[in-house]
């Protein structure tokens, strides 16, 4: 199941797999977990003239597809900003990709683009919520909208973690990246057309870049 490429961690007692797709995946409960796809945003660029590749988010999908085949997961959980714009051509390849695995749970923590109703997102074969508590986590796309009084380790998407890789005469590489620190954990955006915001991370807290399809623990 784990490759040389991935990087298997403990949370809380629980056995994760960082792969550099940018998914991780729930062992204990066959939990395969993304965020931040984005959908949909090359065609509403395009739809602006701005030219960009319309691959995009055919790779997407054939990344999930990948996933599911190696992991056989019981659950896909998508965890906010699966679309980022108005309905187009690729909210019909999703859909149409969404068949393929009918008997398959998938459940989507909405985020801030997700601005469709519940019923539009349950007619693509989505169980839809804000937050899905699964003790000892809680998964959902903006960490800091979950109240103080919940005791779970949250695991969220929303800010397209980074870090900054320095060299020499003043070289410098944004790679995305894992980040767990004491008490929330940051997943990288999954979806191929997205930008990442970088992190300072603090002595103690995890950091696992991804490097060259690899992933590579930097702290």
């Amino acid at each position: 199941m784990i490759s040389k490429k991935d990087f298997q961690i403990e949370l809380i007692g629980q056995e994760f797999i960082l792969t550099p797709e940018k998914a991780m995946f729930w062992i204990n409960q066959r939990t395969l977990i993304l965020s931040d796809l984005h959908l949909g945003k090359t065609g509403h660029f395009q739809k602006s003239g701005i030219p960009v590749p319309s691959g995009v988010n055919n790779e997407n999908l054939n990344r999930i597809d990948s996933l599911i085949e190696r992991f056989k997961p019981n659950q896909v959980l998508f965890l906010g900003d699966l679309f980022h714009s108005d309905k187009n051509i690729e909210w019909e390849l999703f859909k149409n990709w969404r068949t393929n695995y009918s008997s398959l749970e998938m459940i989507l923590a909405m985020g801030n683009h997700d601005f469709y109703s519940p019923e539009e997102y349950e007619a693509l074969g989505l169980i839809c919520t804000s937050i899905i508590d699964s003790v000892p986590f809680t998964f959902c796309h903006d960490y800091t909208l979950i109240d103080s009084s919940n005791k779970n380790y949250t695991i969220s998407g929303h800010i397209h973690p980074s870090v900054i890789l320095k060299g020499k005469a003043r070289q410098k590489l944004r790679i995305p990246c894992f980040y767990f620190g004491e008490q929330f954990g940051l997943l990288p955006a999954f979806g191929g057309f997205t930008g990442t915001h970088p992190i300072t991370p603090k002595s103690g807290e995890q950091v696992y870049g991804i490097v060259n399809q690899e992933i590579v623990r930097m702290i």
